[in-house]
């Protein structure tokens, strides 16, 4: 049996093929704004591979500088690490006694140990760097190398996208979570997005909608803080390349201090 032109030939007798079908051609094509829409659907926990290509590439990232008699040799906790770039940068620039990262994404934890065994092979000292892939604002208490009392925790530019995928109850409860192990004298940075930034999140990603109907609570939490216990020691705002964000640096009292 052999084709030609078209035609198939089976025992000497002509055979005329089906017309090949376009399969492709009758797919219609998504428009640009519907693939940006899949992307952030994809990333709806904030969990974007590229963070750090339209973020500040700077080495080490300016608000770990801002930070740094904050952060400089204490025992830091990176929730929401993406893939590790400020968590290793902690180590290498700011002599943290230890660095865990957590984040929900595997990829990015894959990543962040990747970008962990580069910095090794550089001669970095990176080995008090771990990193842990959980759900941080449904686990509790924290498993593995998260777990235990910390100097500080920072939740940096991950607020909202925890916030807009549970509820005001899960937030506050983190909150008080992180009371328990931060150490008495210890800090929370928190990097607070405004909620004009929410309302446009959820426009790029619309799964997020029905969550952020629900929401009573608003950035920066500072009531919700005070009320939990939190003290405001210090903070400022950043305005880095078009991301218009605050830091809020909160103490955990040491014990006696009112």
């Amino acid at each position: 049996m052999y084709a030609s032109c078209g035609t198939w030939f089976y025992q000497n007798e002509a055979v005329t093929a089906p017309a090949t079908v376009d399969v492709e051609a009758k797919i219609p094509a998504l428009t640009s704004n519907q693939l940006n829409k899949l992307r952030h659907e994809a990333h709806r926990h904030g969990n974007y591979t590229s963070y750090y290509t339209f973020r500040s590439q700077s080495v080490p990232d300016p608000r770990l500088t801002q930070l740094q008699s904050f952060v400089q040799g204490r025992r830091t906790l990176d929730l929401g690490c993406n893939a590790g770039k400020l968590t290793l940068e902690l180590a290498t620039h700011f002599a943290a006694s230890q660095v865990v990262g957590v984040d929900l994404d595997a990829g990015l934890i894959a990543a962040a140990y990747e970008a962990k065994r580069v910095a090794l092979s550089e001669g970095q000292k990176v080995e008090n760097v771990t990193f842990e892939e959980f759900d941080f604002a449904n686990t509790w208490p924290f498993q593995g190398t998260a777990a235990g009392r910390w100097d500080v925790v920072m939740l940096l530019s991950v607020v909202k996208w925890l916030h807009l995928n549970n509820s005001d109850a899960v937030l506050v409860e983190l909150f008080k979570r992180l009371f328990e192990i931060v150490a008495p004298g210890g800090y929370l940075v928190l990097e607070p997005q405004d909620w004009p930034n929410y309302k446009r999140a959820v426009n790029k990603c619309p799964s997020l909608k029905e969550n952020f109907k629900k929401l009573e609570l608003r950035p920066p939490f500072t009531e919700t803080l005070l009320n939990g216990g939190w003290e405001e020691v210090d903070g400022w705002e950043r305005d880095e390349f078009g991301f218009e964000r605050s830091v809020r640096i909160w103490k955990r009292p040491a014990n006696g201090e009112q």
